[in-house]
């Protein structure tokens, strides 16, 4: 399992680095999900690295097997252990891991590596296309210099008008993904699989699954493969399935914490059951992104955990 903890998490960080590093192979948007890929490979969560490997397979792919074949192959040389199911520096900082010091040789180098091999073979981000003359004579006439202070401004305006349309965007979808209907709140003792199944009851009361017992196969098979109890009081579980209408966040706030294995020994508090249709492709692991980011800020996640009420939540959420 050592050879897995670190394997898991050298993809989103190597990528991550390499957005931090030259920012000028990526356009504006993979540069922002470099920033949750890295968070998200500090906790182990490999799917921070699959929306830079859906847009650039032939690329990112082999740099992310080379980068974990090789931090894979360190971590067997040192000897390194996992006494948990799940990987990541969260699990060493945790005390999870055996040979703490090899585990961090392995991670750092293999995401390196990652970052070389991807800023190597990825090509510069198209930057954007400014119309000239067809003959640049060096000598500007003065409707030539009134026009291109009208472009000038014009394209600041447009500009700033896209930024506002993009800010205008993210509200909606966050808006759009998360509905007071679907927001619980609980002092009950609960285990991981009844808040499950009580949050997929809610998502079909309000018409937003078609088939409770196939999403609950598909969440339960994500489990499966490891802990989606990601420590500090917080749990995302998340699935992609046929049943699913549209991509929606069920949250539950339960005030006891639930029986769930984390991998720092937390009892959940706070728990984001995310779900998107098949077709959707990376929406559901841009959703884990965004939640993983803003989760890492501990006035947020508290804010969440002592929430006293669905517009509470729902209000706080609106703004990530």
């Amino acid at each position: 399992m050592g050879m897995v903890a670190v394997a898991v998490c050298t993809p989103p960080i190597g990528l991550g680095l390499a957005t931090f590093i030259n920012k000028r192979k990526f356009n504006h948007g993979e540069v922002e999900m470099g920033k949750a890929s890295f968070t998200m490979g500090l906790f182990g969560i490999t799917e921070g690295a699959i929306p830079f490997a859906a847009q650039d397979p032939l690329r990112i792919i082999p740099a992310n097997m080379i980068g974990s074949m090789i931090a894979a192959v360190i971590a067997a040389i040192g000897g390194v252990g996992d006494r948990v199911a799940h990987g990541g520096p969260i699990v060493a900082v945790l005390g999870g891991i055996d040979q703490i010091l090899w585990f961090f040789i392995a991670v750092i180098v293999g995401s390196i590596v990652t970052m070389i091999v991807v800023l190597l073979m990825k090509r510069t981000a198209p930057a954007v296309a400014v119309h000239s003359s067809p003959m640049d004579t060096g000598v500007i006439s003065e409707n030539q210099a009134v026009s291109d202070e009208s472009m000038t401004t014009n394209q600041e305006q447009l500009s700033q008008e896209n930024k506002i349309t993009h800010e205008q965007a993210d509200d909606d979808n966050s808006e759009r993904v998360f509905d007071k209907r679907v927001i619980e709140l609980s002092d009950e003792t609960m285990t991981r699989d009844t808040v499950i199944n009580q949050l997929i009851d809610q998502l079909a009361d309000h018409d937003y699954i078609s088939n409770k017992s196939i999403l609950k196969e598909a969440v339960m098979a994500r489990e499966a493969e490891s802990t989606t109890a990601i420590g500090m009081n917080v749990a995302i579980p998340h699935a992609k399935s046929s049943v699913v209408k549209q991509p929606i966040v069920a949250v539950l706030n339960n005030k006891a914490g639930v029986e769930w294995e984390s991998l720092d020994g937390s009892l959940p508090k706070i728990i984001f059951l995310i779900v998107v249709p098949s077709q959707s492709n990376d929406v559901h692991l841009k959703l884990l992104q965004r939640l993983s980011r803003t989760l890492m800020n501990d006035d947020i996640r508290m804010q969440l955990i002592n929430a006293q009420s669905k517009d509470e939540i729902y209000n706080i959420l609106k703004a990530i």
